[in-house]
């Protein structure tokens, strides 16, 4: 090769046309990332035994989220606030409801308790949505090249544009269920289904729906709700008002669509509003689950099956489209092996349209069941498929440190914005099955809500012997409640009543002690008792004691 040859050669190789083009090519080995939320779907809701530990549903069916749990890993003991708004805010910030950006521990307020009780506290007055200055997981992502994405419920602020403005999503499509219009003259508000308004035609309440917002035609019964039929007859909706579910999953689809092409990665979160009540499922699933006879005791309302495996099938849309972006069925065009998918709940089941046996209670307590759910991440090459994790305990907070990890980007300054969550992705790598520094889960509840919530405080200590443990502290009475988790999922036997042996106090004490620290790490509101205004204090170091014969 002669000279001139080199010189150009190292000349082309060291422009910066080709630096350019060697860093978007790195950037576009991110991984995507789809985070898919679903709204009070419980941990035995789905029909797959990997996400409860063989609890799963026999009468619900979830065809797709079993196949996404198949493909990847679900973990045992997968937590989450109470109930709707504090999970999501612990989720965007990856703080407890104690931190400095947080501060909602409850939807609406912690001043809910059931009407002509009197409570022995006054509640701590909470914020209602994230501050301001939140450097949300949104623009953690996008410090890193990512495109951002919102679709579906909005909770944790105030309005839909506060999606963009607070917190940095490049594509907001956070709405409300209810749409409101006025059809034949009349204001009518209703929840899931779009409406015909006499002057915008058929609308979400959202502008960016409406090109989804017709009714179900022949066409879209063909090619989109056809290949997911299970056992329903989709045809029975064709000229009937479109789903919000459906419609969501069809923005999702163009969205994946769009930035398949493109050279960033995307982070697109989907919290859906299935299966929150009103129960208003699409009328052909129904149909299907009100002649299907039940076969589990826990599990019989037509309604509800129906709701849950709409989800199911809207989910699967999505899984589809990451195969083939543009629907043309050549797959050389998938992303799917680059995309990390996590599905998750918001919090527990809401009894009535669900029953959450074998766990304790529903959504809005601190008992199993109002804060287990499911919870799976598949990432192809990278997570082995079908595998359960039955060790690592995780919570909300701690999906912001993970997402950052995985996609290379550096957590924000803890003087600025700390992180109370922990990165899993050693878990998920299979270099461990728990981490050491991470066994403690904490709630803190200031406040009430009728007849499920008081002031108290929650420890989940996973303890030497890989047994799980939740000591409760009742701020009202000083009183303690432990259970053993591993052998009492069902939280019927409190270790501490009776005549504890020593052991069962030892344990008992180790987590009283660090709850105690961080609540005052934390500085963690309680209120101030209604009847001399003192501020109520924190569980005593010796607390446990009372027990001891």
């Amino acid at each position: 090769m002669n000279l001139v040859i080199k010189i150009a050669i190292f000349s082309l190789l060291a422009s910066p046309l080709v630096a350019c083009s060697q860093v978007k090519k790195e950037s576009s080995q991110k991984p995507n990332i789809i985070f898919i939320m679903a709204d009070d779907l419980g941990w035995t809701d789905l029909s797959s035994p990997n996400t409860s530990l063989g609890n799963g549903s026999k009468y619900y069916e979830t065809p797709n989220i079993d196949k996404l749990a198949d493909q990847g890993k679900s973990f045992a003991y997968a937590y989450a606030q109470q109930n709707c708004q504090p999970t999501r805010a612990s989720l965007i910030t990856g703080q407890y409801a104690t931190g400095n950006q947080n501060g909602v521990y409850n939807v609406g307020s912690l001043k809910r308790a059931s009407k002509g009780v009197i409570t022995a506290i006054k509640p701590h007055t909470q914020n209602n949505y994230l501050k301001e200055d939140c450097i949300s997981m949104f623009k953690t992502l996008k410090s890193v090249g990512y495109h951002t994405a919102w679709f579906g419920k909005l909770h944790a602020i105030k309005t839909e544009e506060h999606a963009s403005t607070y917190l940095g999503v490049d594509y907001n499509l956070a709405l409300r269920k209810e749409t409101n219009a006025t059809v034949n003259g009349v204001k009518v508000k209703h929840e899931f289904f779009a409406q015909n308004d006499d002057n915008k035609g058929w609308v979400f309440n959202h502008d960016l729906l409406k090109p989804y917002a017709q009714p179900y035609d022949s066409a879209y019964i063909h090619n989109v709700l056809e290949p997911l039929k299970n056992g329903n007859d989709p045809w029975q909706l064709e000229g009937t008002p479109k789903h919000l579910t459906d419609a969501l999953g069809d923005a999702v689809i163009d969205y994946i669509k769009d930035r398949s092409i493109k050279d960033a990665p995307f982070f697109a979160y989907i919290p859906f509003h299935a299966v929150h009540v009103s129960i208003l499922p699409r009328p052909d699933l129904e149909a299907k689950y009100t002649s299907k006879i039940p076969q589990d005791p826990r599990h019989n309302r037509a309604d509800y099956a129906a709701f849950v495996e709409l989800l199911d099938q809207t989910v699967g849309r999505i899984l589809n489209a990451l195969e083939d972006p543009n629907g043309d069925g050549d797959t050389k065009d998938g992303i799917a092996k680059n995309t990390l998918v996590i599905f998750y709940s918001d919090n527990g089941g809401f009894m009535g349209p669900t029953d959450n046996r074998p766990l304790r209670l529903r959504k809005g307590t601190f008992y199993e069941g109002g804060i287990r759910v499911p919870l799976i991440f598949r990432y192809p090459g990278v997570i082995h498929p079908n595998t359960v994790n039955k060790t690592q305990e995780v919570h909300a907070i701690d999906f912001y440190p993970t997402l950052a990890e995985i996609a290379g980007a550096k957590l924000p300054n803890p003087k600025i914005h700390e992180v109370n969550g922990k990165s899993v992705m050693p878990v998920l790598k299979e270099e461990t099955d728990a981490l050491d520094d991470k066994n403690e889960l904490f709630w803190h509840f200031p406040g009430y809500m009728d007849v499920r919530n008081m002031p108290q405080s929650v420890i989940h200590y996973r303890h030497s012997n890989n047994q799980h443990y939740k000591l409760f502290y009742r701020y009202e009475d000083e009183s303690y409640e432990l259970y053993n988790i591993n052998n009492d999922i069902s939280e019927t036997t409190n270790l501490l009543s009776g005549s504890p042996n020593q052991e069962i106090l030892d344990v008992a004490l180790i987590m009283n002690n660090k709850l105690r620290e961080w609540l005052i790490k934390n500085n963690a509101p309680t209120g101030t008792w209604t009847k001399h205004q003192e501020i109520v204090p924190y569980p005593l170091k010796d607390g446990i004691n009372k027990y001891k014969n």
